[in-house]
């Protein structure tokens, strides 16, 4: 098997069950067969298509509760909404205005192979090809226009509902249950709600949240994944007497209503995916975009450091590093009680952040600004909701931005985000942040996929997944926290593995390499000596793999040596603590050449959440031999956590699973001053200040701030900031002392109306006011810190209902 690109390519059968993803691989390694046959292949081989006439419909979530046959069980871990998922509402009104024709099924293997000859039908999905990507089917459609003279294409998503429902205001259209294998519904389409999920040809991203009736809507004006319909991407293998080959979730009804909204990258394809696609026979729609989701992590970011140019003088160049240093910034917000999808996206934190965060990552930016990063669920882990949630602190400011989900592969379930400042481009303006992250449970998946940033996270590139020209071994699709480049300039990053060591340990890791940037990668070919290894170089050259969890050597965290660059390891006891269940290790080369390591205690070897607190340690040996601090009485776990550095030689370190999570950051003097404690440093007044502007290429004033030097040696925000678009229409305002924002901060769209306005008190304290696309304002909540003490949204509203269906009458002429 091999990944092209995005694309995943058989290498032969025989390899099938060593390559794929063992997390969601069963019976041989590929999904349990699918049920259908192919239908007969006209002698010209187009496919056989229906009419559907010009007609409008209620797109979105159906006002009709789902019931408990629909959302439970099916392998899908949290709990469903009742109406569907978030991106399904608002539901609106949606007229398609021409006819058109639509493939009466997915294409089939041998019509895909008409058009590739080296594609063969996997015997996991034999009724249609499967595995392809959106750039594979957009291709098809372009070679089946030249071979007719017709145009043909991808249907439009708001096309594939339409055909889909048929008509019906059903659950599923024309029914109340999924119509069954090769059965047309009143337009004479089959298979729409069968568990086979088909590409479509729009962007993801929000619906339009307004009554006015949506005419041929093309989907969002740009995104990182296309819209996938028709069925679950995500897969945990349950077999039954009646059903021996039951898929879930791929195959729960849930994911097969026609309202169902699932995404990937165009460029994904995978030898044992079960994506496909049917065609429509119509010219190219009008271009009727939408706006794109919209990110505030993304949002007025700095592209000169917080001084704007050279620092004033040494004196302001970095904190002492020879004062310990120890301060915490808490992370996430805090309901208490109160329901996120009820309560908390109603007061303004974005729409799919859910409640449970864990697998940590953290990086300095270029611009001086910290990226963290935390996989985010529903409630349990492994749900196909789950998404990566990224978050902000800007350079010179004490607080974190509030976490937002970001990437989202609609009901892919990702997982374990790294982020990475490739030092060889950190000379450059933006230089090149690398952000990777796994799979939870998605078909097919590749050990890894990422995406690019050359200025500082305001853009990313599409996402990446690894091409591999030699055959891999097992793996794990989790990447783990550590990418380091070697003496011999290649990028290693480690993800977990299954499979044993040569001494049978069962609990490994494996490390992937590429030298050339990315365009290839390879398997080491050795695995390490534990599950979620962290990995740094050793100053000869050696390769270094310590821990992570439920491995050990006398009841110790091992750690695994490599002289090879990962094709062989040598194991070693550490004097750590063996790891369990819900825990992971960080180490990295700090820059005065130490290795820094920070992880849990366990002396009782217990497993999940046992709270004996954490501890960093330092070796200047490459761990021959450690100097241990134990960290504050309040870091009772620090759980998957990631360390970094930044070029002020501040050491930031992430939590996981604490009660509080905190970013902490701490030096080295901290750790050797056995008296230093968790006393945060005074600030005082702030001087040397510096007003720093940013201009737009036009020239255009893009922000305004101020900036200067504090007691402790940080270069702290004081003063105003001012963002605008580039209109020079005000975008983001807000005032702050020694980094703390203080007085009224406004956020406001470019027509001058309101998204948000918070207010800001002395004693911490702060007011949130959100606001509709009108200016009128919808919530008000009160905060202290990041923990919700009130607002005026019912704790037991009815956060049930379909936004937008009650304001919906019937469209013009109806």
């Amino acid at each position: 098997m091999k990944y092209r690109g995005t694309s995943i390519w058989m290498a032969g059968l025989a390899l099938a069950c060593v390559l794929v993803n063992p997390a969601v691989a069963q019976k041989g390694g590929v999904l349990a067969r699918m049920p259908g046959e192919a239908p007969s292949m006209a002698p010209d081989g187009v496919p056989a298509t229906a009419s559907i006439p010009a007609g409008t419909f209620l797109m979105g979530a159906d006002a009709e509760a789902l019931s408990p046959s629909i959302t439970k069980g099916f392998g899908v871990m949290s709990s469903r909404p009742k109406h569907g998922d978030f991106d399904e509402v608002p539901a609106h009104r949606v007229r398609i205005s021409h006819g058109f024709k639509i493939g009466v099924t997915q294409v089939s293997p041998e019509e895909f192979a008409r058009f590739d000859p080296s594609y063969k039908a996997h015997s996991a999905t034999p009724a249609y090809a499967a595995g392809v990507s959106w750039e594979q089917a957009m291709a098809y459609c372009r070679w089946l226009t030249k071979k007719t003279g017709e145009p043909w294409r991808l249907p439009t998503e708001a096309e594939w509902e339409y055909v889909a429902r048929a008509g019906g205001t059903h659950l599923y259209g024309d029914s109340d249950t999924p119509h069954g294998i090769d059965h047309a519904n009143r337009f004479g389409v089959e298979n729409m709600e069968v568990g086979r999920p088909e590409w479509t040809l729009d962007w993801y991203g929000p619906y339009p949240d307004s009554p006015e009736v949506q005419t041929d809507p093309t989907g969002a004006a740009s995104g990182m994944t296309r819209v996938v319909r028709g069925g679950g991407l995500d897969w945990r293998h349950t077999a039954t007497k009646t059903s021996p080959d039951f898929n879930v979730p791929a195959t729960s009804p849930y994911f097969s209503r026609p309202a169902n909204r699932a995404s990937l990258p165009p460029s994904y394809a995978s030898a044992n995916g079960n994506v496909g696609f049917r065609v429509v026979q119509a010219p190219m729609p009008a271009a009727h975009p939408t706006a794109p989701w919209h990110y505030f992590f993304q949002t007025a970011i700095k592209q000169k450091d917080i001084l704007g140019g050279p620092a004033l003088g040494k004196a302001i160049n970095k904190p002492d590093m020879s004062r310990p240093l120890y301060r915490t910034h808490e992370l996430f917000p805090d309901l208490g009680d109160r329901n996120m999808r009820g309560i908390g996206w109603k007061l303004g934190l974005a729409p799919g952040l859910g409640i449970n965060y864990h697998n940590s990552a953290i990086q300095v930016l270029p611009n001086g600004d910290l990226l963290a990063a935390y996989y985010n669920t529903p409630d349990q882990e492994d749900d196909p909701d789950q998404t990566v949630m990224t978050l902000r602190r800007r350079a010179g400011s004490e607080e974190w931005d509030m976490p937002e989900p970001w990437p989202i592969f609609a009901d892919a379930g990702l997982a374990a985000p790294v982020i990475w400042n490739d030092p060889v481009h950190q000379s450059q303006p933006g230089g090149k942040v690398w952000f990777f992250w796994g799979f939870a449970r998605l078909i097919g998946a590749p050990p890894f996929a990422w995406a690019t940033s050359s200025d500082n996270g305001a853009t990313w590139s599409a996402a990446h997944f690894p091409f591999f020209p030699q055959p891999i071994g097992r793996y794990v699709s989790q990447p783990i926290n550590s990418i380091v480049r070697g003496p011999d300039g290649a990028i290693y990053m480690p993800t977990d593995s299954t499979g044993r060591d040569p001494d049978g340990n069962g609990s490994i890791s494996v490390v992937w390499k590429t030298a050339d940037e990315g365009k290839t990668w390879s398997d080491t070919g050795g695995r390490t000596a534990g599950r979620h290894t962290t990995i740094v170089f050793a100053k000869n050259g050696d390769l270094l793999g310590i821990g992570g969890k439920n491995s050990e050597i006398n009841g110790h965290m091992p750690m695994a040596t490599s002289h090879d660059d990962g094709k062989t390891w040598v194991k070693s006891e550490t004097p750590f603590d063996e790891l369990m269940s819900g825990e992971r290790p960080s180490v990295i080369r700090l820059k005065s050449g130490h290795l820094f390591f920070v992880a849990d205690y366990n002396p009782k070897r217990q497993k999940h959440n046992h709270k004996d607190g954490s501890y960093v340690a330092l070796s200047n040996d490459d761990g021959k031999t450690w100097t241990i601090k134990r960290l504050p009485p309040d870091i009772l776990t620090v759980g998957y956590t990631t360390a970094t550095q930044g070029p002020d030689g501040v050491i930031h370190v992430v939590t996981s699973k604490n009660k509080v999570n905190y970013e902490i950051e701490l030096n080295e003097a901290w750790i050797l001053d056995k008296s230093a404690g968790d006393a945060q440093t005074t600030i005082g007044e702030i001087t040397h200040i510096r007003h720093v502007t940013e201009r737009y290429p036009n020239g255009k004033v893009k922000g305004t701030w101020s900036a200067g030097l504090a007691a402790d040696g940080r270069i702290l925000l004081e003063g105003k900031q001012q963002f605008f678009y580039p209109s020079g229409k005000p975008m983001w305002t807000v005032t702050f002392h020694a980094g703390r924002k203080t007085g009224e901060e406004r956020y406001q769209r470019e027509d001058g109306t309101f998204i948000w306005v918070k207010n800001y008190s002395a004693d911490g304290a702060w007011t949130w006011e959100n606001f509709d696309e009108h200016g009128k304002q919808t919530a008000e909540s009160h905060w202290r810190g990041k923990t919700l003490e009130s607002s005026d949204v019912p704790e037991n509203g009815p956060f049930d209902k379909i936004p937008g269906a009650d304001k919906l009458g019937p469209p013009p002429g109806e």
